[in-house]
């Protein structure tokens, strides 16, 4: 092990059916092993934790970021797949913690400990690379999810987690983009904008989009996200066979919010292509309560698109225009 090597929590698991697909299970189960690797390097119980006036407190996402390359990432994970997940967390004071997950997808052997300077600066094709930034919240009223406050568990040990240099903190990242609501001031360069805002309103679905705190699931804003996307793509004459053959290499979400299962969600999207890649679109998606339009989220999805359309689907016999 080289100097540099990072203290991690380690776990070799076989993708299953309830963690891949053009779904938002891989997220979910990744923002498991978040929870389980504080749990292990904190010696705090992060199902049942209690803030210091004795009522629950949750582990809440507010920053989620997956980067991925054209051989590793989310959309080509398959049943049987062996993935060698090594974790490790940074401390950001009592409030918050950052832990970072590098996912060797069907390693040939046995990963090199993980190092800074592979996660931000080198990182392994046959990889995905996974931050998650969380903080201590709870909610300030009994029956409402909108006006979460910080609440540390009293016994949150973070003192002994090492600390992350600031230049790969995300907190300015996510400073700037509840400012701009944009990861990139609203301008990419090198980018042309092919499709300015379209927008939708979908109400929370209370079968499918709350967890078992009540609180709109961290995991459902990645599909909120895929959504926009996909909506995008339809805006532009994709089919929904070329959405499942994208591959996205880098998404980023910042969350500013919750709602409540009776509210419904604004999103807004755009999109922009490269001008010397043509195969590489950034989608932004923004988030918001509808009623009010209080921000709730913030994401960026860089995406390596099909070069080749899907084919049409076969015509009925004896219907050489399909039409009726």
């Amino acid at each position: 092990m080289t100097a540099d090597a990072l203290p991690t929590v380690s776990r070799t698991v076989r993708v299953t059916p309830s963690m891949c697909g053009d779904n938002n299970m891989f997220y979910a189960r990744v923002g498991d092993w978040t929870w389980e690797t504080v749990a292990d390097l904190c010696a705090v119980d992060v199902l049942r934790a209690q803030g210091p006036d004795g009522r629950p407190t949750y582990l809440s996402f507010f920053y989620y970021r997956v980067r991925g390359s054209r051989l590793a990432n989310v959309q080509v994970l398959a049943f049987g797949d062996v993935l060698d997940v090594a974790s490790t967390s940074f401390g950001f004071g009592s409030e918050a913690v950052l832990t970072l997950h590098r996912i060797a997808v069907n390693p040939a052997g046995e990963p090199a400990a993980l190092t800074l300077r592979e996660f931000y600066e080198a990182p392994d094709p046959g990889c995905l690379y996974v931050e998650t930034m969380n903080r201590w919240v709870s909610r300030a009223g009994a029956d409402s999810n909108e006006g979460l406050v910080l609440s540390s568990p009293p016994d949150f040990r973070y003192t002994q987690l090492p600390l992350l240099p600031r230049r790969h903190s995300p907190q300015a990242a996510c400073t700037a983009a509840r400012k701009d609501c944009s990861f990139h001031a609203n301008s990419l360069a090198g980018y042309d904008l092919v499709l300015p805002d379209i927008h939708q309103v979908r109400p929370v679905d209370i079968t499918r989009d709350i967890n078992g705190a009540g609180l709109v699931y961290f995991a459902s804003f990645f599909a909120y996200l895929d959504g926009a996307v996909l909506a995008a793509w339809s805006e532009i004459g994709r089919r929904p066979s070329d959405y499942q053959r994208r591959r996205v290499l880098d998404t980023r979400l910042c969350y500013f919010g919750n709602l409540d299962h009776h509210q419904s969600i604004h999103i807004a999207a755009r999109l922009w292509r490269s001008q010397v890649q043509p195969e590489r679109e950034t989608v932004e998606v923004v988030l918001r309560e509808a009623e009010t339009m209080r921000l709730l989220a913030v994401a960026s999805v860089d995406i390596l698109v099909p070069t080749q359309p899907a084919a049409l689907p076969p015509r009925p016999a004896g219907d050489p225009h399909g039409c009726g």
